[in-house]
């Protein structure tokens, strides 16, 4: 089960969320429920797992899987000759974790991005004590990415924040931010992450409405307006010293994850198009009613499949169930693990 932990024993966790207490709204569309949250690949496994560990301060426990011995799995990744290796870390509270992800013998070139470039994948962590966890994380050499290397206070839901923005070995982003006044969470006292969103730059935020919304099922939160805005702290906290953004808010299905998407303008961007296996790439897991629907919906988006073969696979699972899935690189260059839970096969009658 270690093996296949990278995929279908998240599909059991999200399915038992749902049979249970949902904590987002019920389905509509084609994604019902999420996986592990974000999903990083990185060059060195080791270090990333310092940074995520010891500097931010998940949960990890246990030594590294890997699929030396899966065909499957790899497959699913469309890299079959690749080595894999991955660590999960967990929050204080949520279903699901920061899947970690070392890719290595497919000639992966590491990726680079700035906060406003379609691609950037940020993971946002509410922390109890955010001044702590940067002077760890500055141990463990990570790149402080908010201008004037430190916090800066912003706006946030009719409250204050503290937030800085820094970056894992492999470029990608992680946002703190401990605002006056935490969520409410059930994270035991003793975890420094209360509760955490993800949040992916894209190119037209319009276009990623349409499609997490309406094509796969989201759905936004607040008004659906979308205006422009300036605030010279969140600029700052994002390191730009000019230009303007827009967010707009989403929710994952029964697991409740926040999902935001931003959009930049009045700043240079570029677009940097990347492989599964290139260190600052970015996976997220995303449950689904209907594997084959949902990638048609993808690639009429403009996404295309990069699992072998462009189709799906299959990996086995406990008690003789199976999971088809595949992976699918969206338009903005988030690669999506797309789980479709089968049903467990029949046992089989003991003969007397």
């Amino acid at each position: 089960m270690k093996l296949l932990s990278i995929a279908t024993a998240l599909v059991m966790t999200a399915g038992a969320a749902y049979a249970q207490a949902p904590a987002g709204p019920a389905p509509t569309g084609l994604v019902v429920g999420s996986g592990n949250f974000f999903s990083p690949i990185v060059g060195d496994l080791d270090k990333a797992v310092a940074f995520y560990r010891d500097g931010l301060g998940l949960d990890v426990q246990g030594s590294p899987a890997n699929a030396d011995t899966n065909p499957a799995l790899r497959n699913m990744f469309g890299l079959p000759d690749a080595s894999l290796r991955w660590q999960i870390g967990r929050p204080g509270a949520g279903r699901g974790g920061v899947e970690i992800v070392e890719v290595s013998k497919a000639g992966g070139t590491s990726l680079r991005r700035n906060m406003q470039d379609p691609g950037a994948f940020t993971l946002i962590a509410f922390v109890r004590d955010l001044d702590a966890t940067l002077a760890r994380l500055k141990q463990q050499g990570a790149p402080i990415v908010t201008r004037g290397g430190g916090p800066v206070t912003v706006p946030f839901g009719g409250q204050n924040a503290k937030m800085v923005v820094v970056a894992d070995p492999a470029g990608h982003f992680v946002e703190l931010v401990q605002p006056d006044t935490l969520p409410a969470s059930e994270a035991p006292a003793t975890a420094n992450v209360v509760a955490v969103r993800v949040r992916l730059t894209v190119d037209d935020l319009d276009k990623a409405v349409r499609l997490y919304r309406d094509s796969l099922g989201l759905q936004v939160r607040g008004n659906a307006g979308f205006p422009f805005r300036k605030d010279a702290s969140v600029l700052n906290a994002f390191g730009l010293n000019a230009g303007e953004y827009r967010f707009a808010t989403l929710e994952v299905p029964v697991t409740g994850l926040t999902f935001e998407l931003v959009e930049f303008k009045g700043v240079d961007r570029k677009t940097v198009r990347g492989s599964i296996q290139d260190p600052g790439s970015t996976r997220i897991q995303l449950q689904v009613r209907d594997v084959d629907a949902t990638i048609a919906a993808l690639k009429q988006a403009g996404g295309a499949v990069v699992s072998s073969g462009g189709t799906t696979v299959e990996l086995p699972g406990r008690g003789g169930a199976t999971t088809k899935v595949a992976i699918v690189r969206e338009p903005n260059n988030l690669f999506l693990v797309l789980l479709q839970a089968a049903a467990a096969a029949p046992a089989v009658p003991r003969t007397p």
